[in-house]
């Protein structure tokens, strides 16, 4: 009988000596023990295209056992001025969550006290305590910007350190049109511990 092996790709019958697949053109190790034609285990990704697998020694990484959104947003705000760490995708992820639902009610609430005190109206003049609460209340969302932006900078860069480039990618942001999508693509990338230098 012919003995046969199957190609490590795309799981069809192929000739025990053949270096190459007739089928698909994936290199073949040397077989060591024969086997018959009985069922070919079929590639299950059904095309020739193959999801990115994480290379040996690539395992996922997050500072925080459990990411999670709580747990997230506190690790983003504990670190909002650190930059020499990394931060895990997930953790990443959840804690831009967190900071949307957060920065969105203080939204609503501000909002809410401008109309309570007619801060609305195109006629507002503050005057007495009213003025001391309105500027108050700018000085106060200003410097909650100011913080926020810091914090996301920081995040952006820690993210990056953990998929091994520089912090200078983060400039990609300032690429009109296409910087922020690149950004975002390569945020969304899984972590890379090979050849990482910004593991410690």
């Amino acid at each position: 009988m012919h003995e046969t092996k199957f190609c490590t790709n795309c799981g069809k019958s192929i000739p025990r000596d053949a270096e190459f697949c007739p089928y698909c053109g994936h290199g073949q190790a040397v077989a060591t023990q024969t086997t018959q034609q009985t069922n070919p285990q079929p590639n299950t990704a059904g095309s020739t295209y193959q999801q990115p697998q994480p290379q040996p020694g690539d395992a996922v990484y997050n500072e925080s056992p459990v990411p999670g959104l709580v747990v997230s947003t506190k690790l983003y705000l504990r670190d909002a001025l650190t930059i020499n760490k990394r931060m895990g995708r997930a953790d990443y992820w959840w804690a831009a969550l967190g900071i949307s639902l957060l920065a969105g009610a203080a939204s609503l609430v501000v909002f809410f006290l401008l109309a309570l005190f007619g801060g609305l109206d195109d006629a507002y003049e503050p005057t007495g305590l009213s003025a001391l609460f309105f500027y108050a209340l700018l000085l106060i969302m200003f410097v909650a910007y100011v913080g926020l932006w810091i914090a996301s900078f920081t995040a952006e860069i820690r993210r990056f350190h953990d998929l091994g480039y520089s912090g200078a990618f983060w400039l990609l942001n300032l690429v009109p049109m296409v910087g922020g999508l690149i950004v975002l693509i390569l945020l969304c990338q899984p972590s890379r511990q090979l050849n990482n230098r910004y593991i410690n």
